[in-house]
């Protein structure tokens, strides 16, 4: 059995702006014995991702790890904001995916995705926050795709926020994505566990309100032929702890 780590380089804006540096989705294995081995090294790498925001390389970052042990998907993910994609790639020969060397002596495989950010909102601030990541097999051209999201997907993530559950989301598109396991990738972040677990109800009854709108309805009839959801990740936020 396998463990995943997935280290994702997202930036703030848009693929279309002029200035996006880049985006990386970095995912990595190791032997499940050394999950918690892995975790602790990782969290504790995060004084270096503080000196790399420092010197102004990333614009943010952020860690995430499985809830659960799941050999077809990943344990770990970090989200980096790209600032200097050249100093980036600069620091990828000493450090390769950003990883210092003890937690690649703990890691036996990465695949590394570029991808852009397209869609991203901020409803509340979560005290206790878990994370859905949930990638897609997208089947039609991109622009169809981002009309998809900004008429079906996000007037979903509205209702969510004003129930209640939904603090953030986020959507990432690979840039070449051909061979990939995902084409889309979609970072939901709930309020807590509890907001979480109302999930199905609250997509249901949200839902259930835009079906009077007969544009959101015909392209809720028509999603299938979008794109093809895959197996998601339950996720808990770690902290970037700071080593002494």
């Amino acid at each position: 059995m396998t463990i995943a780590l997935a280290l994702a380089a997202l930036l703030a804006v848009p693929a279309a702006a002029t200035d996006d540096a880049g985006s990386l989705i970095i995912a990595c294995q190791a032997a499940t014995a050394n999950r918690a081995a892995f975790r602790r090294e990782l969290e504790d790498s995060g004084a270096q991702l503080q000196r790399w925001k420092d010197e102004g390389a990333l614009q943010a970052y952020q860690l995430l790890f499985s809830r659960h042990v799941d050999s077809r998907g990943w344990d770990a993910m970090a989200i980096l904001t790209l600032k200097d994609a050249a100093r980036w790639k600069k620091i990828e020969r000493e450090f390769p995916a950003g990883l210092p060397a003890n937690v690649l002596a703990l890691t036996s495989a990465i695949e590394t995705v570029p991808a852009s950010l397209v869609r991203h909102g901020v409803h509340a601030k979560a005290t206790e926050p878990v994370f859905l990541v949930i990638p897609y097999e997208v089947v039609v051209p991109t622009p169809e795709y981002v009309a998809y999201l900004d008429d079906y997907v996000l007037p979903q993530f509205d209702g969510w926020a004003e129930a209640g559950v939904l603090a953030s989301h986020a959507v990432y598109l690979a840039r070449y994505p051909a061979g990939r396991a995902w084409q889309s990738l979609l970072v939901l972040e709930y309020r807590s566990d509890q907001a979480l677990a109302t999930r199905d109800a609250v997509v249901a009854k949200v839902r259930a309100h835009l079906a009077v709108n007969a544009k959101w309805k015909a392209m809720s009839e028509n999603k299938k032929k979008v794109r093809a959801e895959k197996a998601p990740v339950l996720a808990d936020p770690a902290a970037a702890r700071q080593i002494p």
